[in-house]
């Protein structure tokens, strides 16, 4: 789908892509490690009365944001990225391709910057570091995985139709809610818990909880949903692609 001799660019627009997102801050490159503290701040302020009997509900809380807001950011800004360069595609002959990898490696980028903080409260509440810990990068594959392929197919369309990245971010804050992040799973009723189960967002935010917040290693079952989830993300959103991108330039 890229040539290896196109890598070298996708990085180099991936630095300048996190470069750009914090140049006209004060702060910089620290709002990547402070933006999970500051959203566990406010959960904490909303919810760690209302669920007294989540364990270590700071670490829970954490566990769940910080890869929603991988996966929130990140989708936005893979959809945005062909419309967002169409002028340089207009005029250089440069893949397309570069710029929503770009936006993923950027996106992971922050993404393991977040694990600095979270590292810290693990410390602070007693978890010792755990050889299952390194297990979160398969997941991670994974989630990457995910999330690109079903980027790149709306990224696509968006080029066609500009109100799939309007209609993206308004969809975003209840995909938020209908994920158990703030919540444990448990307090949905039976009735309404096949909305949460069939949630991808839940399986691959219950795998990262299985590793980080448990200790424990997910089982087969939850291995082969997972990567199941990425191959079929990743064969559509390359499909997706393949079929559109020679309407592309009539369309920038």
């Amino acid at each position: 789908m890229l040539a290896r001799s196109h890598w070298p660019m996708v990085r180099a627009v991936a630095w300048r892509n996190v470069r750009l997102r914090y140049k006209s801050s004060f702060l910089g490159f620290f709002w990547t490690l402070l933006n999970p503290l500051l959203f566990l701040v406010i959960f904490l302020l909303i919810f760690s009365e209302a669920f007294p009997n989540v364990e270590n509900y700071p670490v829970f809380a954490l566990s769940g944001l910080i890869f929603w807001s991988f996966f929130a950011t990140s989708s936005a800004h893979i959809m945005g990225a062909l419309v967002e360069n169409a002028s340089v595609l207009r005029s250089l002959s440069v893949p397309p391709m570069v710029f929503p990898l770009a936006q993923l490696l950027a996106g992971l980028f922050n993404l393991f910057m977040s694990f600095i903080p979270f590292a810290i409260i693990l410390h602070l509440f007693g978890r010792e570091p755990h050889l299952t810990d390194l297990l979160v990068i398969p997941v991670v594959a994974c989630f990457g995985a995910f999330i690109f392929g079903i980027s790149l197919a709306l990224s696509a369309l968006n080029v066609f139709f500009r109100d799939i990245g309007l209609l993206w971010n308004a969809l975003l804050p209840a995909f938020f809610y209908i994920t158990p992040i703030a919540y444990p799973a448990e307090l949905i009723p039976d009735r309404m818990r096949w909305i949460i189960e069939v949630n991808p967002l839940y399986q691959f935010i219950g795998a990262f909880r299985e590793v980080l917040y448990h200790g424990r290693v997910p089982g087969q079952e939850q291995w082969l949903l997972l990567v199941g989830l990425a191959l079929l993300t990743s064969l559509v959103g390359g499909y997706s692609y393949k079929l559109l991108r020679p309407g592309f330039i009539a369309n920038y």
